[in-house]
């Protein structure tokens, strides 16, 4: 797992035209939470109707019209998110929603320019399939579209509730055969909890300064069924090693996973622990205190959860524990972020 330096949360979603990658965003808006979040929205034409349909303020949303954020106007993609990193108050995570007509993949060198000059981190890359229209496309565009979604971290199999059951599993073997290591949930209007896609972005931040919002949002109990978390917070420290060990066993077991870790070779430099799907990072936490503690969300589906486990494995992982809560298993409305 990399280390790199403190940067801002880069969320990339995909998806064929109408799979529903305005509603994600929109979702994301509607659960960020205080944070803020800047949004690039791309239609590949002249008339951006998305730009209108993302509900955000118009300083934090940019559209990039007559091209395709992939290809045409990456250099002017590269040169906008660094314009706002490079802010006073940088924003607490970007959302980039590509055109419905592009490969994901096309991305990679923007993503990869601003990484290297230390501005943002891939947080998650979302590709929105659209199971409801699927199989009433021709091979060559049902054959793209499952090619472009494996190479993302999280598939959301989105209008789930328009097809029969049967016609769902079809579309998750297809995914699974192509994309082994990529999650898939089910989602209706894409709804999905928050801690799925906005991960350790509101702790990588000095929050003290921004306002906290009127009232704490939860996500809707709805979730509370499909999802499971396991979570601990304690004073202590981690043996590097065997974490490394611990996070490479969670892809496949879980969804999503973040804290705030401390490890015994470097106690005084808390680092940021990210895993969406089978990609984690670790980084250094900006603006952290030497007593910094140790806090760790294991986030999955419930029907799959084995908390047992998790307590078990993670136990090894503790070099020095000296106070804090016992690990505790929760649904998203407990989730500590």
């Amino acid at each position: 797992m990399p280390e790199p330096a403190a940067r801002v949360p880069l969320i990339t979603v995909g998806g064929f035209l109408g799979a529903g990658k305005t509603t994600l965003v929109n979702q994301i808006l509607k659960q960020a939470d205080g944070q803020r979040i800047v949004v690039f929205v791309n239609d590949f034409g002249a008339i951006n109707i998305d730009y209108d349909l993302v509900q955000a303020r118009d300083a934090d949303r940019i559209s990039l019209k007559n091209g395709c954020v992939c290809c045409s106007l990456n250099d002017d993609l590269v040169g906008a998110v660094a314009g706002f990193v490079k802010q006073t108050s940088p924003p607490d995570a970007i959302v980039i929603e590509a055109s419905g007509i592009a490969d994901p993949r096309a991305l990679d060198s923007s993503l990869k320019m601003l990484e290297a000059a230390g501005m943002t981190r891939s947080d998650a890359k979302l590709y929105v399939l659209d199971a409801a229209n699927y199989h009433d496309l021709d091979f060559d565009d049902a054959e793209t579209i499952i090619d472009h979604a494996a190479v993302n971290d999280i598939v959301l199999l989105n209008k789930a509730d328009l097809v029969p059951p049967p016609a769902c599993k079809k579309i998750q073997e297809l995914l699974s055969e192509a994309a082994p290591f990529t999650q898939v949930i089910e989602t209706i209007n894409c709804d999905v909890a928050r801690d799925m896609i906005l991960a350790a972005a509101p702790s990588q931040r000095n929050t003290a300064q921004r306002p906290e919002p009127a009232n704490d949002h939860h996500p809707s109990s709805h979730h509370d069924d499909k999802y499971q978390s396991w979570s601990c917070e304690f004073d202590g420290l981690l043996d590097r090693q065997k974490f490394e060990v611990f996070a490479m066993s969670l892809p496949g077991k879980c969804l999503r996973a973040k804290g705030i870790l401390r490890f015994s070779d470097t106690p005084d430099h808390p680092q940021v622990f990210n895993l969406v799907g089978y990609r984690a990072t670790l980084e250094p936490k900006p603006e952290a205190s030497a007593n910094e503690r140790i806090r760790l969300v294991v986030i999955g589906f419930a029907k799959d959860f084995n908390q047992a486990a998790l307590e078990a494995s993670f136990a090894e992982v503790v070099a020095e524990k000296t106070s804090g809560r016992s690990p505790q298993a929760s649904s998203p409305n407990g989730l500590e972020s």
